[in-house]
Formats: C-alpha cells, structure tokens, sequence
C-alpha cells in the first residue's frame, strides 16, 4: 500500500495535481492554484463514481468497483 501511495503522489506531481486527500470514502484530486482540468481530455473517464469540477476531481471507490486503482492510473496519465 505504501509503494502504491508513493506512485500516485509521483504520477500526480507530474500531472500538476497539488494534493490526493480522501474524504468521505471518495479520492479528491486538486489541481495547482489557476489550472483547470480538460474535459476533452478526460471524456473516457467520467463515468458513475466520478466527479469532475474545474480544480478538482473526486473518484469514488465503493462506485468504480475492483477496479478503481487502475481508474485512478489512467486519470492521472491521462492529464499530464
């Protein structure tokens, strides 16, 4: 669990992303102060268990099911 940890936090700095905190059972990603995600970018992924505001998106374990890590893989590849 830590090694996983540690390669969400380098995949996340390289993507831009300031914090990955939990609340509330969901993964909450934010971005650096005056960027915003791309939607276009990020279409494939939106899906039920994921949230996406303008600085910050919310993943869902419980709702992305067994596969959530691999979710979280791809959205942050998919952004840097």
């Amino acid at each position: 669990n830590l090694l996983y940890a540690v390669k969400i936090k380098a995949l996340a700095a390289k993507a831009g992303i300031e914090s990955v905190s939990t609340e509330d059972g969901q993964i909450i990603l934010r971005l650096i102060q005056g960027t915003q995600f791309d939607r276009q970018k990020l279409a494939p992924f939106l899906k039920d268990g994921i949230k996406l505001g303008t600085t910050q998106l919310r993943l869902n374990p419980k709702r992305l099911g067994s596969d959530w890590q691999q979710v979280l893989e791809g959205v942050l590849s998919k952004i840097s």
